[in-house]
């Protein structure tokens, strides 16, 4: 062997030197690569579960909604109400950044699209019955049951 200082040639070295180092480090990066794909699945977990969660508090605002029309026989253009009188009209800027979110404004909106809730040209609002959906119809009959 020769001397070149602390420097050992990579011919000079021992195949089990190298091979202990070359271990640790495939090892290494196995577990940093567990690492990884563990937070990736946690976070599509946790994406998942905040769509889950939105998707439910908007399907009962829906029912909420429906229910609040027929609890003031808003049924019908003759029966046709404000949003004030519904109790369902926007909240102001500091009310919404003080209390927990409302998702019925968000599900108005969606039954308004779906031209179950309707406006008449006086800008009040009524529930078009007979354009419930049958699941709506079947949820409501529960509701009311009671």
């Amino acid at each position: 062997m020769t001397d070149y200082g602390e420097y050992v040639l990579p011919s000079e070295r021992s195949t089990s030197y190298i091979n202990f180092f070359e271990r640790k480090e495939v090892s290494s990066m196995i577990e940093n690569s567990g690492k990884v794909f563990i937070s990736f699945v946690v976070m599509v977990l946790a994406f998942a579960g905040v769509l889950y969660i939105r998707a439910f508090f908007t399907r009962r605002a829906i029912f909420k909604v429906i229910e609040i029309f027929y609890q003031h026989n808003a049924l019908g253009i003759s029966g046709a109400k404000t949003l004030h009188e519904l109790g369902l009209e926007r909240r102001d800027f500091f009310q919404r950044m003080t209390k927990p979110r409302d998702y019925k404004q968000y599900a108005l909106q969606i039954l308004v699209k779906r031209g179950i809730i309707l406006e008449n040209e006086d800008g009040k609002v009524y529930l078009a019955e007979e354009r419930l959906d049958q699941d709506l119809r079947k949820k409501k009959n529960d509701v009311f049951s009671h």
